[in-house]
């Protein structure tokens, strides 16, 4: 029996625009909720740009984010959960990337930072430009990006537009410093703690709720949705996810604009 459900944002819950959800998936995830199953959305995106999420699914239970580095409990409202980059090891590669040409978040405490100088570097993406433009008008500009981290420990660090030639060397460098790689999207880097990912997330809360893998259902596209794929015994890939998602996932469905999700809560967590 399903007693959670955890769904990525972009590419899975989301329509194609990135900023609204259907109202079909909706009806199927409150319908779940009805039913006692609880909701977590799991997103490599920081605190700070996933109000409007909530707004349109306001009984979801947990928000994962910055790709599993934190969980915030709604119902306690707070976080249960950090696995962060070390204060030292967040300075050092931070350090290393203002070398380089390529433009960079830094998540601290649920919000972006980045460097004044570098936005040239960030090349359009294939997302829709409202879209864009609400992720950057949530960033905060620094002179000096290391003067936003100061003593803080870090949840994630995002690179955008990484040409070809620099992003093997950056993985190795993050691989060096022990910090897990994932991507969400073409020519992007994302570093967290070598243990913070989505499937970590989830598994604590499952602790917490006294339930197991065999009790969960999980939706993604990309590669940071893998380890939540394979943990979860109901895990489905969207018809548009990449084949590295597919591959770590039980099932697919449809795709997030054909309303995947809502098809499969329907069959196999309300019985439709």
């Amino acid at each position: 029996m399903i007693k959670l459900i955890a769904t990525d944002l972009d590419g899975t819950l989301m329509s194609p625009d990135h900023l609204t959800i259907s109202q079909r998936t909706i009806d199927a995830l409150q319908q779940a909720h009805n039913k006692g199953i609880k909701i977590a959305i799991a997103t490599g995106r920081p605190m700070a740009i996933i109000d409007d999420v909530v707004k349109q699914i306001p009984f979801v239970d947990y928000i994962i984010y910055s790709n599993g580095a934190c969980v915030f409990d709604r119902n306690l409202n707070c976080n249960t959960y950090e696995n962060l980059i070390d204060n030292s090891t967040a300075r050092d590669i931070i350090e290393y990337f203002v070398q380089y040409p390529v433009f960079f978040e830094v998540y601290i405490n649920g919000k972006s930072h980045y460097q004044f100088g570098t936005e040239d570097y960030f090349v359009a993406q294939d997302m829709p430009q409202e879209f864009l433009d609400s992720i950057i008008s949530s960033m905060i500009g620094h002179d000096n990006i290391l003067d936003a981290v100061g003593s803080s420990d870090v949840e994630k660090v995002t690179l955008y537009s990484v040409k070809s030639e620099l992003a093997e060397k950056f993985t190795q460098m993050l691989c060096r410093h022990n910090l897990s790689v994932a991507s969400s999207f073409t020519d992007n880097i994302e570093t967290t703690s070598s243990t913070a990912n989505k499937g970590e997330a989830i598994n604590g809360i499952c602790k917490s709720l006294g339930i197991t893998a065999d009790d969960t259902m999980t939706f993604g596209d990309a590669g940071n949705d893998c380890d939540m794929l394979r943990f979860a015994k109901y895990s489905f890939a969207m018809g548009n996810a990449t084949d590295e998602c597919k591959a770590a996932a039980k099932f697919v469905t449809l795709s997030n604009a054909q309303d995947g999700l809502a098809v499969a809560v329907e069959k196999y967590a309300l019985g439709i």
